[in-house]
């Protein structure tokens, strides 16, 4: 956990409303998001897991490439250490491939992500090439040998969701925010089943750069350290 210390003093727009009694939380938890809606949404969900005045769970998503959310992630992190008066304990960064590989200067922007990430000691959750492969693990493995397009991982997650009876005229837009789809991951998907396939796809990719791992996410190691504060906080003799 990280020790008290000097702290600097971020710019504040007087607009911005610090969080009441901060001070109260034992351990501050700051994920840092390239999607403005799913994943922040998606990350939101474990609150309802922790203990009262135990983890400061904050997802916030700012709508920039690779590069950009990691640059975004101190300014959040100096933020949040002002708020609370201490050293933020742990950063994560999430953001997805996507396009990274399309010209030179998108390649730099995605290494020079986890150059800047490993500088500020963040903790980093990609996904080659998007976030929804993580979200389509809830409902079934993917061929760990075939590379998966974007379009292939949204439309193969709108049809594991349409199986299930009630969503089955379910359509995914990805364009728009997708709280409802990440509202039926946690409904009728499985978290367990969805590391434990993350898991033998990144095996598969062993030795190959991010950038190159498709199909892969690191979202797994993500939750599962944020399950295990949780049930450290839960523990009870």
């Amino acid at each position: 956990m990280a020790k008290r210390g000097k702290i600097d003093k971020p710019v504040l727009a007087e607009s911005e409303v610090r969080p009441e009694r901060l001070k109260k939380y034992k351990y501050l938890f700051l994920i840092v998001c390239e999607d403005q809606k799913t994943e922040p949404s998606y990350f939101e969900y474990f609150k309802v897991q922790i203990p009262e005045e135990s983890i400061y769970l904050r997802s916030v998503g700012v709508g920039r490439d690779p590069k950009g959310v990691v640059l975004s992630a101190i300014d959040e992190r100096n933020k949040l250490a002002f708020e609370s008066k201490r050293e933020v304990d742990k950063v994560w960064v999430v953001f997805d491939k996507d396009d990274a590989d399309e010209n030179q200067t998108k390649v730099k922007n995605f290494e020079d992500a986890f150059t800047i990430a490993a500088d500020e000691k963040f903790e980093i959750a990609y996904s080659n090439e998007v976030f929804e492969l993580w979200l389509l693990l809830h409902f079934t493995k993917v061929n760990k040998n075939v590379a998966l397009p974007r379009k292939a991982v949204y439309k193969m997650l709108q049809e594991q969701i349409r199986k299930t009876k009630k969503y089955e005229s379910y359509v995914y837009v990805h364009a728009h925010p997708q709280k409802k789809t990440i509202d039926i991951v946690f409904e009728i998907g499985n978290v367990d089943l969805a590391i434990s396939r993350a898991e033998l796809l990144l095996e598969n990719q062993k030795g190959k750069n991010p950038i190159e791992a498709n199909p892969s996410t690191t979202v797994h190691f993500l939750v599962q350290q944020l399950r295990e504060w949780i049930n450290y906080y839960s523990y009870t003799k």
